[in-house]
């Protein structure tokens, strides 16, 4: 019998996760949370299920799974919410994930690993107003992680914008990083409109420091495409 109403107690406390996190998160991710349990945390940080699915957490430049007290243990109860339901290459579905307390009050676990420097957030479509928690809780984390540079990862580099040039088709935003690195954005001109709609008028980020995130190609200097506003952040 306790059996019974514990598992009622969850469904009840699932119920009502169908509501706080979009109350509580605004504008960000699906309307509807599924409730599920972690079966374990891949060592790439992907979280596989009891029904055994396959997650990657959006928004995030895959941390790797450590003890660290933020991640979820296995046979923790969590509130999903799909962003698409194709997998990747891996066989990941993308989702936002909600840790659920005693209380039923859930905690977005992608907010609470950046904040706790584990992990760098990365922009992706469907995240849509969750974007502005995640770059608040990568500013305010004790000490962010490093990002990689090598070629063909994802990126995450700050500079003063030397020049801002155009090619056939494309504009390009050429950075010069702190230790002299050169790296330069490229945004195909049939997005500039949509990224000036958005705030970023790249036309005219001469002279602006900005924080650019993408994957960086293989090329010297390196190229980091854009396709969203979100992958560019002027610091000053």
């Amino acid at each position: 019998m306790s059996g019974i109403r514990q598992a009622t107690g969850w469904r009840l406390a699932a119920t009502a996760l169908l509501l706080l996190p979009v109350a509580a998160l605004a504008d960000c991710g699906p309307a509807a949370l599924e409730p599920v349990v972690l079966e374990r945390i891949a060592p790439d940080g992907a979280l596989l299920l009891r029904d055994a699915r396959l997650l990657r957490l959006a928004g995030l430049q895959a941390p790797p799974a450590t003890g660290h007290p933020s991640w979820p243990k296995p046979g923790e109860r969590l509130a999903i919410g799909l962003l698409d339901d194709r997998p990747d290459r891996w066989g990941r579905l993308p989702a936002l994930v909600f840790a659920v307390g005693s209380d039923g009050t859930p905690a977005w676990l992608q907010e609470r690993l950046v904040g706790a420097g584990l992990a760098l957030a990365r922009p992706e479509a469907g995240l849509r107003g969750c974007w502005p928690l995640l770059a608040r809780a990568e500013a305010e984390a004790a000490r962010p992680p490093d990002p990689p540079r090598e070629a063909g990862r994802f990126a995450r580099v700050e500079g003063r914008v030397r020049r801002v040039g155009e090619g056939r088709g494309a504009v390009f935003l050429s950075l010069v990083e702190p230790d002299g690195a050169r790296v330069a954005g490229m945004v195909r001109k049939r997005l500039l409109p949509r990224l000036k709609q958005a705030g970023v008028d790249v036309q005219d980020l001469r002279g602006h420091v900005i924080r650019l995130r993408g994957t960086r190609s293989v090329t010297n200097p390196a190229v980091i495409p854009v396709m969203m506003a979100e992958q560019i952040e002027i610091v000053r």
